[in-house]
Order: C-alpha cells, then structure tokens, then sequence
C-alpha cells in the first residue's frame, strides 16, 4: 500500500490556509467569530502559518454543550481558527483519504450522502427481492467516543507517512476524548476507522448488499442465517481491531414485515415512507405557523427543507394530509416584474418546483407570444472563492447545502401558454414541468402537472 509523505508545506501553505478559511467560514459569514477573522484575515494567516511551520500549534480548548437528536449527544465545539486548520489538512488528505472507502459508505464524503445511500438501498430492494429478503440492522455503542487513540493513530498511518503532518494529527486525535463529534476532520476520522471493515466484508466474506452511513450498518441477504454469521464476523472483529462494542439492539429480520429504518426513511421492497419523527417535526411545524396566522406562501418557504426530504420517498399521501399547495390549485392571473437567472425549459424538466408567477410578452425574434415562468427550484448553493472561481457551499459535515433557488425559463411552447391562460398566482405552487408525447412520439408538446404526478 501506497504511503504519502512530503505533504506538511502544503498545509502550511499560505494559499491553502486562506482556501480553508473561506470554506470554514462558508453558510457562517454571519457569526460573530467568523467576522471577527475575516476583520484581520491576512494577519490571522500569518500567525496559524508561522505556528504550524514553527511547530508551536496547539488545538485551543473545546466548548462542549449537550444536544438531543433522538439521542444524547455531547457535542465538542473549536474556535473558527482551529476549524481553518482542519480544513487546510483536508484540502491536502481528503483526495489521499477518499479512495480507501468502498462505494458502500456514504457520510461525509462529497458527492455521496444519506440520499445516494437511499437511492441505492431502494435500488437494490427494487431489483432482488429474494436476495434481500431479511435484513442485518446495527450500530457501534457509544462510537465516536469509544474510537482508541493508539488504533486510530495506526489507522492514519496506513496511508500518512509525514511526521510533521503525523504530528499535528496526532495532537487533534489526542485534543478529546474518542474522536469528539463536531468536529470536520471526525467524519474522516469514523469513516477511516471502519474502512478495513468495508474491505473485509465485501471482498473476504462476499457481501453482495452492504450500507454504511457513519457507524450505523445495514446488510442484506436471501436467508438468516447467512446474516447471524455475518454478525458474529462483524462483531469480532469490532472487538479485536477497534476495540468497540456493538449496540445490543442489533436486529436480523424480514423486511416485508416492517421495513428497514435507516437515514431517516422506512424502505420496503415496493416503496419508501418517512420515519415517523420526521413526519411529525414537518406536521407539527406546520400547525404551529397556521396558528400563528402565517400566510401559506412563506409558510411554503420556512418548511421547504423538511417538505423537501420528504420528496426522495412516497409522501404523496402526507402532502395531501398537510394540504400543501399545489399546481393543480392555481386560481385566477398574476403580474409584476420576474427575476431570476435563465435556465432552458429542457433544464428544469421532471423536477418539483414551486412556481411563483408567469408573464405572457411578445417574442423578439416571431410573431408568436413568449412566456416567462418563475420559479424556484432545489439545487446546491455555491459562493466565489478567493481565486475568483465558483465553487459548493460545504457545510460542517462535509456535504453540498442545496436550498431553493430563484430562476426564470423563456418558452413559446402554446401548450403551457394555453395551460396557464386566464389563472392567478397567489402563493408559490408545487408543480412539475414534463414533456408529453403526441401519437407516434416523435413530437411532443410541455405541460405542467402535480410534483406527485
């Protein structure tokens, strides 16, 4: 296996702490810390350079304070330039990092997340009944701080051969107890101490059906006892070489019987449903905004992020419960001006959008009416760096943030124009904008129909 060294002087690079300042700051511009940086950044990147190269850094004290997600958890909190000097080390480790992991774990890491997880998971339910017929469900009791130094320092030394930059992980790994939750370079460091676990499981024991999000496992199989024997494997060596525990709740069961619950969804073979306390947060936040009197168009925005996890299951049923709007409502017809950047018609096509006005003007290249939508629509955010080049909103975790996002589309398709005639837009509207095919199928005209449809 390949060792990296020589990697310490990018770290300590100026160019690269000021990257990493930047993407620690991004979705947080706003807090106080972080203003208070970026009020003398040039100098507080001189001073975490010459300290880094000088070998004097040190990781600053921890606020810790309790949060309840379900489940307790002690969360460990650095100040801002000690989250700059993380992210300069996972500029330079993570493309070193990334390629150890199997494609079957999904925290964390860019371009995967809890929805490919899930896409994934109902492909292969949707695909192989029998082979995933019965379900290993299980997770590590107490994980992030049950994770010993000694073994996660060997760890990092699978593939780290820099004693500078050994030097300055060893000093993080040993800032806390375990590996503290809170912290971006934990995820890396839980996703590298199960790692060789991925490995064993798929490529010595032949694991055909295996999920891994953090410590949380789902493994999949056509019988029982296949998965019983997979348990113990898994059990010892947790055991063994990480010296961690499974959760006595482990569960071996059929999935027709009640689904699998995992990443925030209840999957079955045929179709997915929301885990019951996010059904319950969406309706509950709901019925406290209707109390308070808040008109149902901001309501729509304020819910939006809950509203849509909802949308990578089957929530057609709640969202007619919920009795959120939808095209299908529209009323009577709107004007004023439209904003938004351009997006081609062909670009927003089978995806939900909430559409908030629509104006009919004359085209400037025929004779023919042009129509103008606006809309929003879900997609990642993305801010200028320092070099000038646009890049991905990242959040604490590592992941895009994504939110919804205004754009115009330009059409003269007559079908919509025809559609929308005589109708008003009161609220922004759940819709979806598809292509419909005409006889043979070789022509086809735009339509806009429920997000469900």
């Amino acid at each position: 296996m390949k060792r990296y060294g020589n990697l310490y002087a990018r770290i300590c690079d100026i160019d690269n702490l000021r990257e990493a300042a930047h993407n620690a700051a991004s979705g947080k511009r706003k807090r106080d810390e972080v203003t208070a940086f970026f009020a003398n950044l040039e100098e507080n990147l001189a001073q975490l350079h010459r300290e880094l190269t000088e070998k004097r850094y040190k990781t600053s004290p921890y606020d810790v304070f309790i949060k309840y997600e379900g489940k307790r958890r002690e969360i460990y909190k650095l100040p801002f330039r000690d989250r700059v000097v993380h992210w300069a080390i996972m500029q330079v480790l993570e493309p070193i990092w990334t390629p150890q992991f199997t494609a079957d774990t999904h925290a964390c890491i860019k371009g995967r997340g809890m929805h490919s997880l899930l896409r994934k998971l109902r492909e292969d339910l949707r695909d192989d009944p029998e082979g995933t017929a019965y379900c290993l469900k299980l997770d590590v009791r107490k994980f992030y701080p049950s994770i010993d130094h000694d073994k996660m320092k060997a760890v990092v030394r699978r593939k780290i051969k820099d004693p500078e930059v050994l030097w300055l992980l060893d000093g993080i790994i040993d800032s806390a107890p375990g590996v503290p939750i809170g912290n971006y370079i934990s995820q890396y460091f839980a996703n590298l101490y199960l790692s060789e676990l991925d490995h064993l499981l798929k490529e010595v024991a032949g694991v055909r059906y295996y999920y891994r999000y953090a410590d949380d496992m789902v493994l999949l199989a056509g019988d029982k006892p296949t998965l019983h024997g997979w348990l113990v494997l898994i059990n010892d060596w947790l055991n063994e070489e990480r010296h961690v525990d499974l959760k006595g709740n482990y569960q071996v069961f059929p999935v027709e019987s009640r689904g699998i619950d995992f990443v925030g969804y209840v999957t079955f073979h045929t179709h997915c449903l929301a885990r019951k306390k996010n059904k319950q947060g969406l309706c509950r936040e709901l019925a406290k905004l209707r109390k308070a009197g808040v008109p149902e168009a901001e309501i729509m925005l304020l819910t939006a992020s809950r509203a849509g996890f909802m949308l990578h299951c089957d929530s057609k049923h709640l969202f007619k419960v919920l009795n959120m709007k939808k095209f299908s409502d529209l009323v009577p017809k709107t004007s004023g001006n439209l904003t938004g950047t351009k997006y081609h018609v062909d670009a927003i096509l089978n995806r939900e959008i909430h559409l908030t006005g629509y104006k009919l003007a004359p085209s400037k290249h025929n004779s023919e009416p042009c129509l103008t939508l606006q809309y929003s629509i879900e997609e990642p955010l993305t801010e200028t760096g320092p070099d000038g080049q646009s890049r991905p909103v990242i959040d604490d975790a590592g992941q895009p943030v994504t939110d919804w996002v205004e754009h115009i589309t330009f059409t003269g398709s007559q079908a919509l124009i025809r559609q929308l005639e005589g109708v008003e837009i009161t609220e922004p509207l759940r819709a979806k904008l598809i292509k419909q095919p005409i006889g043979d199928g070789k022509r086809c005209f735009y339509k806009l129909v429920d997000p469900d449809d």
